[in-house]
């Protein structure tokens, strides 16, 4: 067993003590990025649970996450499962439809829009990028903008939601901590987070559940024991899978209640179920077929997509000995940024240098909805979709 002491504390149980080394996780990532290239997946050894032990800190997240909102794009379908169902499991705790609900991380606002569909009225959302926030008042939604960690002087609410947050807090105590304040006692907190008992059976792209903005990894067992340290009595787990474009992932639902008492048993399961991941990971990973022809044959290729999938490649597989001649993203954020050297360019850049080069679709989950924009685009390049064993779309 590989051993070291971590940077991060244990984010469910705060142990500091020697972890367990169970992978390292590099990419290469745009210049000037404010994240790390490099962290450790560890596993607690007092309490069990995953995490990334990243050298970053919270105020580096917050930062990160305000100026780099991913809802500014368009692929995501705002009457996707991903908010229908949540609000579906939701609805049946609320007693009280005139309850004030604050939804923390809110995003573009889909989840609180469709709460406020299903006769809920007292409706706030909170959320770092300005745009977001706008978007929420242009709604009819109360919108803040802030981060969980510097907002002050707010009411308490009935109801509080966490919707693909907890997966993305350094300072998870603290986080919890403070809804221990913002909720009501007895009051409500909904937690939807990617299940990481079942990555391995859900891995689209190799260590896709591990990236830049993930840094925990939850299942049943460790928010039970989260809930329990901050005082929060677990009323209800939902093992489920979300639809995203043409993947499935899996999730898990979870709803507390504000005043239950202090944790007494620890378990391992989230060290077991994600260790078990990166092994079988390892095994059946190996170079791209695609990858491994087009560094045979340098015939120049247009990468679009500049996320976590393509800065993973370029660290750990051959992408970067390819014939790269332009690298293309529709997330605004990431334009005019440099990512191995290469600018990263809006998509209709190709169009604007008359680039004929194949278009490498590097996207784990949304390659349909790109193959549909590059057609619409007028582009007749040939399109290489990285994971489709001829990798050809004519």
């Amino acid at each position: 067993m590989n051993e070291k002491k971590p940077i991060r504390a244990c984010p469910v149980c705060q142990n500091n003590a020697l972890v367990e080394l169970l992978h390292s996780q590099n990419f290469v990532l745009p210049e000037d990025h404010p994240l790390p290239a490099k962290y450790d997946v560890v596993a607690c050894k007092n309490c069990g649970f995953v995490y990334a032990d990243t050298p970053a800190d919270q105020g580096t997240y917050d930062k990160y996450y305000a100026k780099m909102s991913k809802y500014e794009m368009d692929y995501s379908c705002a009457n996707s499962s991903l908010y229908l169902d949540r609000v579906a499991w939701i609805i049946p705790f609320i007693h009280d439809q005139s309850g004030s609900v604050i939804d923390i991380g809110c995003g573009n606002g889909q989840l609180l829009l469709e709460l406020k569909k299903r006769g809920l009225s007292d409706l706030t959302g909170l959320d770092p990028s300005e745009r977001c926030v706008l978007d929420l008042k242009r709604n009819g939604i109360k919108g803040i903008k802030s981060s969980i960690f510097s907002i002050t002087e707010i009411k308490q609410f009935d109801c509080a939601i966490l919707s693909g947050v907890l997966e993305h807090i350094f300072d998870v105590s603290r986080i919890m901590e403070t809804m221990t304040r913002l909720i009501k006692c007895r009051g409500l907190l909904f937690v939807f987070v990617p299940d990481a008992s079942r990555y391995l059976d859900f891995d689209s792209v190799p260590f896709d559940y591990f990236n830049v903005e993930h840094i925990n990894h939850f299942e049943e067992t460790s928010l039970v024991n989260l809930g329990l340290q901050h005082g929060f009595h677990t009323m209800g787990l939902l093992k489920t899978t979300i639809s995203l474009s043409h993947t499935m992932q899996p999730v898990v639902f979870c709803v507390y209640e504000n005043g239950g008492g202090p944790a007494v048993k620890w378990r391992a399961s989230s060290r077991n179920c994600v260790s078990e991941y990166i092994e079988r990971t390892r095994k059946k990973t190996g170079e791209n077929q695609n990858i491994k022809r087009l560094i045979e044959t340098k015939e120049e290729i247009i990468v679009w997509g500049a996320g976590n999938y393509t800065s993973r490649l370029l660290a750990n597989s051959g992408l970067g000995k390819c014939n790269i001649v332009m690298i293309v993203d529709n997330d605004r954020h990431k334009q005019g940024t440099a990512i191995s050297g290469k600018t990263v360019f809006p998509p209709t850049a190709i169009c604007e240098n008359k680039k004929m080069a194949a278009i490498l679709v590097v996207a784990s989950v949304f390659s349909d909805e790109i193959v549909a924009e590059i057609r619409r685009m007028g582009l007749d390049n040939k399109i290489i979709l990285l994971n489709c064993d001829n990798g050809k779309i004519s």
